[in-house]
């Protein structure tokens, strides 16, 4: 299986170096790319170490994402969030559930970098939904036949809400999957806004989404802070 992994970025100087050492090492992909969207920081340079660099400015998360994802020759695309942590045998547990044809793409169980109660409490309340519902989140590692990302067009042309819009539609060519390995996603969000209104503030994003609400209006209210 070829498997191209396609990390956005913004601002992201602090984490993208682990995560992308981390991704070549461990994770061994036919092609790492970053799609840099608009950074002011050393991002792009630090990137370049690891990864192939398409530096995108005045373009949403979506939309620099597909740029990206037309240039993959994989079989499978896997977007990975710049402060999330595969795992080793992340390769291996997609090529495994690709074998089944019914299946065209799925994600991972979440595990927060944070060893306190609420963070594990947070976690475990991801993997539930995503088990009951089937609903992932960019930071859970979603992955993709290539040919079925194509087909449904790719994400919308948003900055927020875009990873959980897109799976109604790849529902539709087929089954999604949630795998048994852990991602590990940064908590410093919570930890820097504070972990109740951070989750306020995810609940009433998913809300509005629901209710059918811009994705420029929702923007707003989820400024990604670094």
């Amino acid at each position: 299986m070829r498997l191209s992994i396609v990390v956005p970025a913004h601002n992201e100087e602090a984490t993208i170096g682990q995560t992308l050492a981390h991704t070549r090492d461990h994770v061994r992909p036919h092609e790492l790319f970053v799609a840099n969207v608009c950074s002011t920081d050393r991002t792009g340079e630090l990137a370049s170490r690891y990864a192939r660099v398409f530096t995108l400015d005045e373009s949403t998360r979506g939309a620099a994402l597909n740029q990206v994802s037309a240039l993959a020759s994989g079989e499978v695309l896997l977007f990975v969030h710049a402060d999330t942590l595969l795992p080793p045998e992340a390769a291996t547990l997609i090529e495994t559930t690709l074998k089944d044809p019914s299946v065209v793409g799925g994600a991972f169980r979440l595990r927060l970098d944070d060893p306190g109660w609420l963070a594990r409490l947070v976690s475990h309340a991801v993997n539930v939904r995503s088990m009951l519902l089937g609903t992932f989140f960019g930071d859970q590692g979603l992955f993709v036949r290539s040919e079925t990302f194509a087909r449904v067009g790719g994400y919308r042309d948003w900055s927020v809400m875009e990873d959980l819009e897109i799976l109604s539609r790849l529902r539709r060519q087929g089954q999604l999957a949630l795998l048994k390995g852990e991602v590990v996603t940064s908590a410093r969000r919570h930890r820097r806004a504070g972990w109740v209104k951070t989750l306020a503030t995810v609940w009433a994003i998913c809300l509005l989404f629901r209710l059918g609400v811009p994705s420029q209006a929702m923007l707003r209210l989820y400024q990604p802070r670094r």
